[in-house]
């Protein structure tokens, strides 16, 4: 029988590599007895999130497969008897609203699988509100920061993505013991050999390496510089912004503060979210290290001292931008 190792995510975690460099290596995988599925529309697993949250962008997909229950029949009956391991990833298995997961019905969804296992990539719940605001500000929308901030604090949500990552333990452990959920911190995987990608392998039990001998595929979805794309948004909204007004807002930053990292809160905004998050976070640790003794959140790295922020942003910075569209204006 074999075994699934579930990748939850959440967004803003490196997910999308992971998965285009698992989707571009399914041959060298299977060799090694891991199968990591094509079931479309995209390199992802998201479309078996359908079960429990509806998305019209996967009708057509799930029309080809006969439906999501025959889609999730397919899996089990395909995957389950083999030896080996399968592999599923999709971040919406951690959105919390509109609509989730009913991990109780996923918990039964697997039984027939010998072994379950879920990973989950904790990240910073301040850098993580700021990239998932920054998700949503790529669409051109500009959401209110101050609302985005106090939402995350009261919720634990931003944008339906839980950033209090006791609401996602809270959530798996109505279909999973606690000793199937392996959780990794972000900020220090990232940092090993093989970084994440790794992380994912290792959880399998395979002795494969995330090195040269998989193929390589380009970071995908990376975030923007945030002070940019916040700058470049709010001359833009609703409509998207163009890449050359976010290049003008970019080397407008840089020629005024070099390459020193940027943020979209205020130094209040930060220090408020730093300690809303505290005790969460605390509380998040211990309830992790039950299982994983050595497990610690990395401390959050967007500061005031550190990070420029938008209250540093003079009109010497918006002549500057003013100036750059000027003449992209006159070459055009």
């Amino acid at each position: 029988m074999a075994k699934v190792v579930l990748h939850i995510g959440p967004h803003k975690t490196g997910t999308s590599y992971i998965q285009r460099r698992l989707f571009a290596n399914r041959a060298r995988l299977e060799q090694a007895g891991l199968y990591y599925p094509d079931i479309g529309p995209n390199p992802a697993h998201h479309i078996l999130t359908a079960k429990w949250i509806p998305n019209p962008d996967f009708d057509r997909s799930l029309k080809s497969h006969g439906g999501i229950d025959a889609l999730w029949t397919k899996i089990i009956d395909t995957y389950a008897p083999k030896d080996g391991t399968l592999i599923l990833s999709g971040e919406p298995f951690t959105r919390l609203e509109p609509a989730r997961v009913d991990y109780k019905d996923l918990a039964g969804l697997l039984s027939p699988f010998e072994e379950v296992r879920i990973v989950y990539y904790a990240r910073d719940p301040i850098a993580l509100t700021q990239s998932i605001w920054q998700e949503v500000a790529k669409s051109g929308r500009l959401p209110a920061i101050q609302g985005f901030v106090q939402r995350a604090i009261a919720t634990g949500l931003a944008s339906g993505v839980p950033v209090d990552h006791n609401l996602v333990l809270d959530t798996l452990e109505e279909g999973f013991c606690p000793d199937q959920i392996t959780i990794f911190d972000y900020e220090t995987v990232k940092t090993l050999p093989g970084g994440i990608l790794q992380a994912l392998l290792n959880v399998t039990g395979s002795d494969l390496v995330a090195d040269g001998t998989l193929k390589e595929t380009k970071q995908a979805n990376t975030s923007p510089d945030p002070l940019a794309q916040l700058l470049a948004t709010e001359l833009t909204t609703p409509a998207r912004p163009p890449h050359a007004i976010y290049d003008a807002a970019r080397r407008a930053l840089l020629d005024r503060f070099d390459k020193a990292p940027t943020t979209i809160f205020t130094p209040a905004q930060i220090a408020t979210l730093k300690a809303s998050f505290v005790e969460k976070n605390q509380r998040f640790e211990k309830r992790v290290q039950q299982h994983s003794p050595a497990f610690s959140m990395s401390p959050n790295r967007i500061d005031p001292q550190t990070h420029v922020t938008p209250r540093q942003v003079g009109p010497g910075v918006t002549a500057a931008i003013a100036r750059q569209i000027y003449q992209l204006e006159r070459i055009s």
